[in-house]
């Protein structure tokens, strides 16, 4: 274990770097064609090739995703790579407002991040409590990681570089118990091949949890967005709560808070909570700083909900489209009982209804026109028409219909390819829509 990291050590060419007049050739050419760039660049700085490359390649990757690192002076990039595993500012702010449920004041609380990486999430970590404990085994990293801490003014951050297992048996030994503490496995084996199952990502997520759990009264997991919750549910004892969080409609991760204590809640019971992260111009209320919207469900009320198909189901004024992280969450009929939607098929995760839900978590369209499905109608109603094209529970893709049917794309009216259940009969039909 390594408490203190020398960034010369590791980035030798980092003074030299740091300069007023790179910093500047790097700030004007920082939207430009990097290899461009290069074949330009000014001879004095040659022996800064590869720096000055990698940095322009990773500001134009965290323009969007690390605003606060792309526009802030004198922060230094690691690989590209590293950027990409790492979270987004958004998403980072979320799981730090989580910390909330622990009350109000937090800053005699210490949280441990045992898989620091750019150190996104141990920053906004260290905005809500007194001190984060940041653990990274790359050397470059972690090195990184403390300068740009530094930087940004977050002066409660201790960085370690070295093993968190390692970290974690010496307090176990020392019988130390940490407040939080926070594991976002690398999802990649040795030869960077992605992989899923949690005892294969390193460190092993079960092994870590079975043998320190006693070492964190909380602990705070991420998995990828692929992985299945019941499967996860089933491999871990002392969860809580499950958190699904989209950013703008795109599920970027699942979250696992735990408890260390014995009590434990029935796996059909544990609260899963669908998260959507709006935009920074969105006009949804804010919470802590933060736009979202969120449903809450649990496998046990969805399994309790029963949806007859053998009545009458027709398609109504409006068409509602539940946000991706509701879908990953599972909440398939909770969402119809809570909005008092008619849900479209068991299959077709599409619902309707006479009156606006404008409140609902997702999108919403207003049905203009409803088709049943043949070739001769469809291609007589929209053939060479220009639509949005979407499938869902559908047996052609969009690119198919597209070319059976000659429809280019489309602004603002969209055609909805789908399958409707009424009395229990199944039926391919058209929707023409407009989004509300």
């Amino acid at each position: 274990m390594t408490p203190a990291v020398s960034l010369s050590e590791n980035y030798p060419n980092y003074n030299l770097f740091l300069q007023e007049d790179i910093q500047q050739f790097i700030e004007t050419h920082k939207d430009k064609e990097v290899t461009q760039t290069l074949l330009n660049l000014p001879k004095k700085y040659q022996d800064l090739r590869i720096e000055i490359g990698n940095q322009i390649k990773s500001l134009q990757k965290s323009k969007q995703k690390l605003y606060l690192w792309h526009t802030t002076d004198k922060i230094l990039f690691p690989p590209s790579l590293s950027i990409e595993q790492a979270s987004s500012e958004t998403t980072a702010e979320y799981k730090a407002h989580l910390l909330l449920q622990d009350g109000d004041n937090l800053k005699d609380k210490i949280l441990v991040d045992l898989t620091g990486g750019m150190g996104v999430d141990s920053f906004y970590f260290s905005q809500k409590v007194g001190k984060v404990i940041y653990i990274e085994q790359n050397e470059l990293l972690a090195s990184l990681a403390k300068h740009n801490f530094e930087v940004l003014g977050a002066k409660n951050i201790e960085v370690i570089c070295g093993d968190s297992e390692v970290f974690l048996e010496k307090a176990k030994q020392e019988q130390k118990v940490f407040d939080w503490i926070y594991l976002d496995p690398a999802r990649r084996d040795n030869v960077q091949k992605k992989v899923f199952l949690l005892e294969d990502c390193q460190p092993n997520m079960v092994e870590v949890w079975r043998r320190f759990k006693n070492t964190g009264k909380k602990w705070l997991l991420k998995t990828a967005p692929l992985l299945d919750i019941q499967l996860v549910l089933g491999r871990l004892e002392g969860v809580e709560n499950v958190e699904v969080v989209a950013l703008q409609n795109e599920c970027k991760e699942v979250l696992y808070q735990l408890v260390s204590n014995e009590s434990s809640i029935p796996v059909k019971e544990i609260s899963i909570n669908a998260i959507n992260l709006h935009g920074k111009n969105s006009k949804e209320k804010k919470i802590d700083g933060l736009d979202f919207s969120s449903f809450k469900s649990s496998l046990q009320e969805e399994e309790d909900i029963f949806i007859d198909y053998s009545t009458e189901n027709q398609v109504k004024s409006f068409l509602y489209e539940p946000n991706v992280a509701v879908l990953k969450a599972g909440a398939f009929k909770s969402i119809s009982q809570k909005y008092k939607l008619y849900k479209f098929s068991t299959n077709t995760h599409l619902y309707t209804s006479d009156k606006l839900n404008d409140d609902f978590i997702g999108k919403i369209f207003e049905i203009k026109e409803i088709v049943s499905f043949s070739k001769k109608e469809v291609k007589r109603k929209f053939g060479k028409g220009s639509f949005n094209v979407v499938t869902r529970n559908f047996p052609m893709s969009v690119k198919e219909l597209r070319k059976q049917f000659q429809i280019s794309e489309g602004k603002d009216e969209f055609l909805f390819f789908t399958t409707i259940t009424s009395y229990s009969s199944d039926e391919k039909i058209v929707l023409r829509v407009t989004k509300v």
